[in-house]
This record gives C-alpha cells, sequence and structure tokens, in this order.
C-alpha cells in the first residue's frame, strides 16, 4: 500500500469512528448534493470556503442546485 492510500484509510477509520458511514440515508436529488455531502465530510462546507477565501458568499449552493438540475438522480427514475 502506498503512503497516499495509507492517509485515505486513515480518513475513513477517523470518520467511521464519528458515526459517519458509506450508507449513511441521506436523501440526494441529483450529482450537486453528492458533491456537497462528500466535501462536506472533509469539513468542507460552505462556510470554511468562505472564511479561507475570505468572502461573504462562495456560490456554492447555486452550483450545488444547478448540478442537481444537470444530473439528477431523479430524472432517471422519471424516465
Amino acid at each position: 500500500m502506498s503512503n497516499e492510500e495509507d492517509k485515505l484509510d486513515e480518513v475513513v477509520e477517523a470518520l467511521e469512528q464519528e458515526g459517519v458511514s458509506a450508507t449513511d440515508s441521506v436523501e440526494s436529488q441529483g450529482i450537486g448534493d453528492k458533491v456537497s455531502k462528500v466535501f462536506s465530510l472533509f469539513g468542507i462546507t460552505p462556510d470554511t470556503v468562505q472564511k479561507w477565501l475570505g468572502i461573504d458568499e462562495c456560490g456554492c449552493k447555486k452550483r450545488q442546485k444547478f448540478l442537481n438540475g444537470v444530473l439528477s438522480s431523479n430524472k432517471e427514475n422519471k424516465e
């Protein structure tokens, strides 16, 4: 196993110890929700992005909504 794989395994183990699992049942409407969920597992939220960049609004929610519209999980079920 490479050093990078070891680090990723450590992250997964730490998340599992915090009660986060791959089977958490969070309703996702599309790819935007899925990306947001994965980012937030690593502590990357709109608030943290705004703090890192020193801005009031990052546009994260707008991008999330756009991605949901473009690649919605529900579209596949309706067709």
